[in-house]
């Protein structure tokens, strides 16, 4: 559990950590990957477990089968070998009297019917003296023959026929004085000798090798082997004979073998396989080995591997495309959301994948369409809104201006000064004129420049001649448009303001030109001045105005300008104390019929 929780915690640390950013695909890859390798793992656990348990319950049930069918041959083997041993008796030897009758030749005959099972046949009488024998008729010297295991068990048995365990034959003398084992099959015989009878036995070696093959190759798997064990538990074959005699190893299903017969238990079969041979009770054991052989072999493990590279390399690719094909309408619609946040409003969005995303992109082309309608409508409202603004900061004008040049008119007509009364309404009318331009927020510099002459005229006419004005129009600004009424903000600031404490000495440029690739419309005066904060202050709108003057001030003329041609341009004043001051008004260069044709003149 701790492992678990350590593993969730590391994984969740990996892709979730703070700040990291790790992307849907990638994430669904991992996971699915994951997810599949866990359950490969998982399922190849159960598979080989599975797969173990058959393949060893079959090795086993085949294992056994061989047993069955290796057992059959033995019996087999040792019933003929019995049926022999009967012949001896009851044809050859019973019946015959021995003093007068040899039955070597019936001996040599059996023999070599025999001879690929038998090692030799020999006819004893009970006093151990040899009384036919084959292939061989000496004994070796000091053999005794009350002296043989094999004997010493048949005379205390109650089967006629015994099998001995496996010796060394040391009976006869053979060939090159070698010694073989054997296998001893004896019974005790009735024997004709003149005119008596008395008791005999009848010795056949059986050959051991016989024995060996046909115990070899029983068991499949590697590791695995059969060995026979009597009934006392000694062992009669076994594979490592040499070296459990030699005590470099023991059979230790022997002893469980020897509990289990006497218990009457049956669960040692999952150790051990067990059979018994017929007619001479021996017990045939099968050893398998634990470890399944095809599961444990090298080719095996190879092959197992390579099926799990083989299905880890089939989900890798299946995870990628199953995360890509997911994922992919997710990174289009991703796209088409950040060219929208871009400005793009006529981003077209494709609706494909699962039925969440097809609802998640149709939601955003109609959030992406009513964008684009709120879009249009804070434009145009925007536009309206602008337009009203610049509507009233233009009628900002002080109506003082037209009551003081009416009183004016009214004392030049009483004096009968008529000439310059029909100037000063001339003046005023040309002035109105300009100010109204059929609604126009855009005029020529030659209609500004002309509005403001005439509104010199008006206030020369007022003020007696107390000051002079220029005009310095260069010609290539004459048709170049600009924003209607604002320069006469900057000389009506230079009269009332500049030139409050002058006599009779006031000037007044006003002036056009191309500077820089903008158009700039200066006023200058000669004025008092001022400081360059105050001149910050008037046009951010921090200083107070007089009650002279139309109203209108530099703030006015300066949020105008901007309105219509950006940030970029507008006011800027030059000015020192007792110098003078100059005011400039920066528009870009830009003809009144090009201007008309963007429709920016209403």
């Amino acid at each position: 559990m701790r492992i678990c929780q350590k593993g969730k915690a590391y994984i969740h640390r990996l892709l979730f950590a703070k700040g990291k950013q790790i992307e849907l695909r990638r994430l669904l890859w991992i996971s699915f990957t994951m997810t599949s390798m866990v359950a490969t793992f998982l399922m190849g656990i159960s598979f080989y477990h599975r797969f173990s348990s058959i393949s060893m319950q079959t090795l086993r049930e085949g294992n056994d089968a061989r047993m069955e069918a290796a057992s059959e041959q033995i019996t087999m083997h040792f019933r003929n070998m019995i049926k022999m041993s009967d012949v001896l008796y009851y044809r050859v030897i019973k019946g015959v009297d021995l003093e007068e009758i040899s039955v070597s030749d019936d001996f040599r005959l059996i023999y070599e019917m025999n001879k690929d099972a038998v090692e030799s046949i020999a006819l004893f009488g009970m006093d151990g003296k040899l009384i036919c024998s084959m292939p061989n008729s000496h004994l070796r010297s000091g053999y005794v023959l009350q002296e043989e295991k094999w004997y010493q068990t048949m005379m205390h048995a109650e089967e006629n026929i015994q099998f001995g365990a496996p010796q060394i034959s040391r009976a006869f003398q053979t060939e090159g004085d070698g010694y073989t084992r054997v296998i001893p099959m004896s019974r005790m015989v009735q024997l004709t000798i003149g005119d008596h009878m008395e008791r005999g036995i009848l010795l056949v070696n059986l050959r051991y090798d016989v024995l060996e093959d046909l115990m070899q190759n029983i068991m499949v798997g590697e590791g695995s082997y059969v060995y026979l064990a009597s009934e006392e538990g000694s062992l009669l074959y076994h594979p490592m004979q040499d070296q459990i005699a030699a005590g470099k190893m023991e059979e230790k299903t022997l002893p469980l073998l020897m509990t289990s017969l006497e218990e009457g238990s049956s669960q040692t079969q999952e150790t051990f396989l067990h059979k018994t041979i017929g007619y001479m009770g021996w017990n045939m054991v099968g050893v398998c080995n634990e470890e399944t052989p095809t599961l444990h072999s090298g080719k095996t493990r190879s092959f197992i591997l390579f099926l799990l590279l083989f299905f880890i390399n089939v989900m890798f690719v299946i995870n990628f495309y199953i995360s890509r094909k997911v994922t992919a309408p997710i990174q289009r619609l991703e796209g088409a959301v950040k060219k929208i946040q871009a400005g793009e409003l006529d981003v077209k969005i494709q609706s494909s994948g699962v039925y969440e995303i097809q609802m998640l992109s149709n939601a955003i082309e109609k959030m992406e369409s009513n964008l684009k309608q709120l879009m249009d409508d804070i434009v145009q409202e925007h536009e309206a809104k602008r337009k009203s603004d610049l509507m009233i900061l233009q009628n900002q004008i002080n109506p003082h201006f037209l009551y003081n040049t009416l009183d004016v008119i009214v004392w030049m007509i009483e004096n009968e000064n008529s000439q310059d009364a029909v100037k000063a309404v001339t003046a005023l009318a040309r002035f109105f004129r300009i100010s109204l331009s059929r609604g126009d927020t855009i005029i020529t510099v030659d209609d500004e420049m002309e509005h403001v002459r005439n509104y010199l005229m008006i206030q020369e006419m007022r003020f007696k001649h107390k000051f002079t004005y220029a005009f310095s129009i260069a010609e290539e600004t004459r048709q170049l448009g600009t924003v209607k009424l604002i320069l006469q903000p900057l000389v009506e600031n230079a009269i009332y303001h500049a030139m409050e404490f002058m006599d009779d000495d006031g000037e007044l440029l006003v002036k056009s030109c191309i500077v820089d690739g903008d158009l700039v419309l200066s006023v200058t005066d000669n004025g008092c001045g001022m400081t360059q904060e105050r001149a910050k202050a008037l046009l951010l709108g921090d200083v107070v105005q007089s009650g002279k003057g139309s109203g209108v001030g530099l703030r006015n003329v300066q949020e105008r300008i901007r309105l219509v041609f950006g940030e970029a341009y507008g006011l800027r004043i030059h000015s020192e104390p007792d110098e003078g001051t100059c005011v400039e008004i920066h528009l870009p260069a830009i003809a009144y019929e090009s201007l008309q044709q963007r429709g920016m003149i209403s």
